[in-house]
């Protein structure tokens, strides 16, 4: 009985603390099966399982479940990374270690190549569950030629739309601008004739022009023109005045030497000459009156001839 009771004592020590319930389940995988457009560098897919896959009695065999090759078949080498926070008992992160192709930078996978990650069936959960079969997932990494095509290409979009803006909140600015200058000048009474209303309904519909015109310069930094400043009238009539300069005025000419200048003009022998040039004429003419002298006359006429 005792004998018995040994070997009953040593099988009960044998047998797991917690038995298998039923296969691990794979949930879903990030980048899923099927996946495109995966960067090419420091490429991690996640994994989660509905079990505890993490747990330090199992992952020692679990952390070696995972293979990841390239198109032609030739593998890639990963390192597997359990969760570390509460709840993430069934996520595991499979990090890609491409070898560089030159050192100091790091290593890249293929453009444009399809991926196959395989988790084996043997992965294990904490209970003993097993996933039972291999687990395929194939990922498409990104072509970075297109993308740095799509990239020039959005950045040239982004600059002709940046352009744009700022014309257009330029003109706007301008219009803006050019409204408030001439609504600065406006006059309710000729808007008030021209329309055919009221003076105090032409200075309303000014005032809201206004405020309207204000709203659309704050909106594009525009500024309003400096109110123009209005001077009286008086003022300047009294400028006038004084800028004005006395006029003398004289009864007739006066000689310069009441003046007390020393000057001499020439006046007096102009005058003494016309005299004796008149008297000369008055002489001839009274010789012409003679008798005879219209004989002499018609001599020396014909010599000359």
């Amino acid at each position: 009985m005792a004998a018995l009771a040994v070997i009953a004592l040593t099988l009960a020590f044998a047998v797991p603390a917690v038995a298998a319930e039923g296969n691990l389940v794979f949930v879903s995988s990030t980048p899923s099966d099927g996946g495109t457009n995966v960067p090419i560098e420091n490429v991690g897919v996640k994994l989660f399982f509905d079990g505890n896959v993490t747990h330090e009695s199992v992952w020692p065999a679990n952390s070696k479940a995972f293979t990841l090759t390239d198109p032609e078949g030739v593998k890639v080498e990963v390192t597997a990374y359990p969760g570390q926070r509460p709840g993430e008992e069934g996520y595991i992160l499979v990090l890609a270690n491409p070898v560089p192709l030159k050192e100091g930078q790091p290593g890249q996978l293929q453009q444009s190549a399809v991926y196959t990650l395989t988790v084996s069936g043997d992965l294990a959960a904490v209970n003993g569950a097993r996933l039972g079969e291999n687990i395929i997932i194939s990922f498409e990494t990104m072509d970075m030629a297109a993308n740095a095509r799509l990239s020039m290409v959005v950045m040239v979009v982004m600059m002709v739309g940046a352009i744009v803006l700022m014309f257009v909140t330029n003109w706007r600015k301008m219009k803006a601008e050019a409204e408030a200058a001439a609504l600065a000048k406006a006059n309710p009474y000729r808007l008030a004739k021209d329309k055919n209303i009221s003076v105090d309904e032409a200075k309303e519909l000014i005032e809201k022009a206004k405020e309207k015109n204000q709203k659309m310069l704050d909106k594009t930094g525009g500024k309003a023109p400096p109110p123009v400043e209005k001077t009286s009238v008086a003022p300047r009539l009294e400028a006038k005045k004084k800028e004005k300069k006395k006029k003398h005025k004289v009864s007739g000419p006066r000689p310069v030497s009441e003046g007390g200048s020393k000057y001499r003009t020439g006046r007096k022998g102009m005058k003494a000459r016309k005299a004796r040039a008149e008297a000369a004429r008055e002489a001839a003419t009274a010789g012409s009156n003679k008798p005879g002298s219209g004989a002499k006359k018609s001599k020396k006429k014909g010599k000359r001839r």
